[in-house]
Formats: C-alpha cells, structure tokens, sequence
C-alpha cells in the first residue's frame, strides 16, 4: 500500500517508465538511434504507448525525484533505477556495460562519419545540373559549336570578315605611324652622323659602347613588311 501511495502524485508515463526500470533492472536510452542486444530503448520496449517527449519529460522528473539516475556518456543519456547496496552491480556487469557503452559510443562515431560522407555526397548531386538543365546546357553548346564551325569555314575560304571602314581606318593609322617611324630615325641618323664626324673611333664601335641597337632593316623599307 505504501508503493502505490508514494506512486499517487506520479503522472502515468513516470509510473509506467519507474515500474518498467524496476522490472528489468538494467539501465537503458530514452530513445537510442542504436539499438544494442544489451541495451535498447524505453520508447520501443513500452511499445510506442507513449510519445517519446512524454518519455523523456518522465524520466527528467524520476532523476529529479531521486528514483532514476542518469549519466551522460557522448551525446546518449543512460537511465537506471537507483540501486540499492544490497544490490549493487558486480564488477562482471559493470564491465559488460562499460563494453556496451564503449560499442555504443563507436557505432555512433560510425554513424556520424558515413552521415558526414552522405551530406558530402548530396551536397555534390544537388551542385549537379539537373537533367533539364544539362539538356539546355548541351543545346546552347551546340550553338556555339555550329558558330564557331561556320566562322572557321569562312575563314578558310578567305572570306575577309573586318568590315571596310574598319580596314580603312586601321591603314590610315598604319601610314600615320609609318611615317612618324621614318621622320624619327632620320632624325637619329643625322643626329648621329653629326656627333661622330669628327669622332676618332669607328661609329659602330660607339653605338655598341652606347648600347644603340639599330633596326636591321634597311631605311627605305617597310619594317611592317620584312618578311615580304
């Protein structure tokens, strides 16, 4: 009778959550992602009567009421009715569940790291083209192609793609250039021939001496056009 009194002031899930852990004696997660033969979870063992918030909230207020302990281990909260000293665990079953919560806890790294690869992976497909998008992508490319196909073609028959005022404006600044080229180095060769009149050395030796390098194209012709 003195049980089901102290049980009076309990919500429904904190009762069923206390007797359960009574019964089994063993702890357990409130509501594990990885599930171990020697430790599953609260919510799936009461068959899903209860909401796993619900579940949660009950054993919250059992560790508060002094009839549940928990301990943290990671990211997983462990639950286990409080032990008396009469039966208080031996060091077998202490040491078989540090070996489940060792087994827990690299199951658990493992998960992390293939959901690490997997939001990777989703992250690679969704920066993909989607199918519509890679047939657009061909077709413009395509388009491209055929330009660049016709603009090799004419090219190759000699077809002269520059317009003629361009041409026209592109030979005046030639010829203005050209000249301003001759007026300059006529400008040099007198200057030079001038200094070395009456120098007692060879000319050429002087502009080595100077490091003057003199076009190799004859005055009269077009430097433009040496190769001709």
């Amino acid at each position: 009778m003195a049980k089901k009194k102290a049980n009076s002031n309990k919500k429904e899930e904190e009762i069923a959550v206390l007797e359960y852990l009574v019964k089994v004696n063993r702890p357990y997660s409130a509501s594990s992602v990885v599930k171990l033969k020697d430790m599953s979870d609260i919510f799936n063992n009461l068959h899903a009567k209860y909401t796993k918030g619900s579940i949660v909230k009950a054993l919250d207020q059992l560790v508060k009421d002094d009839s549940v302990i928990s301990k943290v281990y990671g990211k997983t909260s462990i639950y286990s009715i409080k032990q008396s000293s009469d039966n208080a665990p031996t060091e077998e079953e202490i040491n078989a569940l540090q070996k489940s919560l060792n087994e827990l806890t690299e199951k658990h790294e493992e998960l992390s790291s293939e959901n690490k690869k997997l939001d990777q992976l989703l992250a690679k497909i969704r920066s993909e083209p989607t199918t519509s998008e890679a047939k657009e992508l061909l077709g413009k490319a395509k388009i491209e192609n055929e330009q660049k196909r016709e603009k090799l073609n004419s090219l190759k028959t000699g077809t002269v793609l520059i317009p003629p005022e361009k041409r026209k404006r592109t030979n005046d600044e030639y010829d203005t250039y050209r000249q301003l080229w001759k007026k300059r180095r006529g400008m040099f060769r007198e200057i030079f021939k001038t200094v070395t009149e009456h120098y007692p050395g060879k000319p050429s030796e002087l502009k080595e001496e100077l490091g003057i390098e003199e076009d190799p194209i004859p005055f009269e012709q077009d430097p433009l056009q040496s190769n001709v």
